[in-house]
């Protein structure tokens, strides 16, 4: 009896502690050292630097325009998990040649920022915040006319951020989840091929009690209605094993007008860049110069 009671705490403890290291794995993704800068492109940038409200400074690019003889508006520019700011140095540049100033930055605890720990959403908020009150500091760049563009992560963050300042005044998250409860469930089932009962109410635990909040203030479907009426694109990949396509359909369906939603075929996740190949800059540049480059409502009156 005392050996199978011992054998059953042993496993107990080590699905906990699995269970933790779970979270500890997927919130200090490594550093990764950049792999292009906008000067290869032959496009003129300064690196930048701001701070967040928890004191981390991050580090950045500001692109800009080739044309740049009046204020113009801008565009913040958001990588994923265990990314960096050049992962989108060319849709970057791409953009700024349209006649935008494009801000793209390391979050926290990725590329040459501060911070040791990804929050996967929740503290990311502050970095954008934080990315928002600069480029508005800079008086060469329009504060009412600056949009958001994020991918995987960068894509969630950006709509939380969205719909809680109100500031943004058009919006671009390609691959981003609508859940991290629902999100942490796809990664245990499909990429740890683990039983989500009971690796999931344990890692989201330890999540809660590590980052001091609850799992469902990470929920972009729940908030994405409140972007509007800023306009939304979403893009998705069918076929991405990571965050499936049916996240972008739940955010769309969860979104209000004005709203679009882009599904492209693809062979894994971070694969929309290159199965739409020139098709993508240009679709998200259209759509920016749509919302970007005429005279938009004042801001709803969120704080930053």
């Amino acid at each position: 009896m005392k050996t199978a009671l011992h054998i059953l705490f042993g496993i107990s403890l080590l699905t906990v502690v699995f269970s933790l290291l779970l979270v500890m794995v997927n919130t200090h993704p490594p550093r990764y050292a950049l792999q292009s800068t906008p000067s290869e492109l032959h496009a003129d940038y300064e690196d930048v630097s701001f701070v967040t409200d928890d004191s981390l400074t991050l580090r950045g690019w500001l692109i800009k325009p080739p044309v740049r003889e009046r204020v113009l508006p801008g565009i913040i520019v958001c990588h994923g998990q265990g990314a960096n700011r050049s992962d989108f140095t060319d849709l970057a540049v791409e953009l700024s040649r349209r006649g935008y100033y494009i801000l793209t930055f390391d979050f926290r605890a990725h590329g040459e920022s501060g911070g040791m720990r990804s929050s996967l959403g929740y503290h990311e908020q502050k970095d954008i915040r934080a990315a928002l009150r600069y480029l508005r500091s800079r008086p060469e760049v329009d504060g009412a006319r600056i949009g958001i563009f994020g991918f995987s992560l960068g894509g969630a963050a950006a709509i939380l951020t969205a719909a809680g300042t109100g500031q943004f005044a058009a919006v671009v998250a390609d691959s981003a989840f609508a859940s991290l409860r629902d999100q942490a469930r796809q990664a245990i089932t499909t990429f740890y091929h683990l039983p989500s009962i009971p690796f999931l109410s344990l890692s989201v635990l330890g999540y809660e009690v590590y980052f001091q909040t609850n799992v469902r203030n990470i929920d972009p479907a729940a908030v994405i209605g409140k972007v509007s009426p800023t306009p939304v694109l979403l893009i998705a990949g069918e076929g991405d094993d990571l965050i499936p396509a049916e996240n972008g359909r739940r955010l769309f369906a969860a979104a209000r007008e004005p709203k679009e939603l882009w599904l492209i075929t693809v062979s894994g996740h971070g694969g929309t860049v290159s199965a739409a190949g020139a098709r993508y800059g240009m679709r998200i540049g259209a759509f920016f110069d749509t919302y970007l480059k005429a005279p938009v409502p004042a801001a709803r009156g969120f704080s930053l």
